[in-house]
């Protein structure tokens, strides 16, 4: 127990914890875009998988640069096709994203089959490229110096724009009118339809967002976390990010903090092996969705609360 004490307490375990949390986050928020404006998007993991792959064949012949809006355009892509066969053609939003994670599953198999001659396991026979890692010179620093630069060097271009990112869409949604739009859609269609505002335009445009946003979640895991593709490599991150939407109480701010917890214990997943070798690896690497359940649970028992809180409210008026 005190070993696991020390690993939690130290720098290279907030270090993975960033890791791990950058693109459950990046899932997380695009989930909070689409399901605020009325249009909940399950595909995040197929999204995710097939920006991952897109981000790693682009950076075998371009730069990491290149490679990063490469992945996070597939995922926005894929947005948008949902948005055609949701809002164009009228079909199940839901079947439309169980149906494009079923397509991403076995879409990349035959793409990195085709890339890597053969190959349906991993992109193992590319010389794909990495993310580079922002390092501070802050270990000058008297005293306090080279403590900082152990927990805030090291992480990701992305893990940085993730924070940023939390940032950026709570001014967003809750200081533009735009961000009003999109909010009210989602709670009331008919009054901003009544004010001219194209409901079914914004519920596009969130979906092309949320698409673009989880990319960049599969391109932190296959360009930073892991550097390359490896099959189903989301490993159920997605649907993860769903959760996370709901236990954070539909903000951004709860989404990074709900993202952050299940960093926390997908990071756990990976250091407990070397702590409890006496433990199954089963067991362990079922912590974080075993969490999901639990945040689901407590965030439908919440939900029933209010309900029934603003039912007595009503019932004494």
């Amino acid at each position: 127990m005190i070993d696991l004490l020390l690993t939690i307490f130290s720098a290279t375990f907030f270090v993975t914890v960033i890791r791990t949390t950058t693109p459950l986050l990046f899932a997380t928020l695009g989930g909070l875009i689409s399901d605020l404006s009325g249009a909940l998007n399950v595909a995040l993991e197929g999204m995710m998988l097939i920006a991952a792959l897109t981000a790693v064949i682009v950076s075998v012949y371009a730069p990491w640069y290149v490679a990063v809006p490469a992945g996070m355009l597939a995922g926005a892509a894929l947005g948008a096709l949902m948005g055609l066969f949701h809002l164009r053609f009228k079909a199940d939003i839901i079947l439309v994203g169980f149906a494009v994670n079923i397509l991403a599953a076995g879409g990349t198999v035959f793409l990195l089959s085709m890339a890597t001659g053969g190959d349906k396991g991993t992109s193992i026979n590319l010389q794909s490229k990495a993310l580079p890692a922002i390092d501070f010179p802050l270990e000058h620093i008297p005293a306090i110096g080279p403590f900082l630069d152990s927990f805030l060097s090291g992480h990701s271009v992305l893990s940085w724009l993730a924070g940023l990112s939390v940032v950026a869409i709570w001014y967003f949604l809750y200081r533009t009118p735009p961000g009003l739009w999109l909010r009210g859609v989602g709670e009331y269609p008919a009054a901003p339809e009544a004010a001219g505002i194209a409901v079914n335009k914004v519920r596009y445009w969130s979906l092309i967002a949320s698409g673009a946003l989880a990319g960049l979640g599969g391109v932190q895991l296959a360009m930073f976390n892991y550097i390359g593709f490896t099959r189903d490599m989301t490993a159920g991150r997605g649907f993860i990010a769903l959760g996370a939407v709901l236990l954070g109480a539909r903000h951004p701010v709860g989404a990074l903090l709900a993202a952050l917890l299940f960093g926390v214990f997908e990071a756990l997943s990976i250091v407990m092996p070397n702590l409890f070798n006496w433990i199954p690896g089963e067991i362990i690497q079922s912590i974080p969705f075993l969490v999901t359940l639990i945040a689901l649970i407590l965030f439908s028992y919440r939900a029933q609360q209010a309900m029934k809180a603003r039912a007595m409210r009503a019932a004494d008026r």
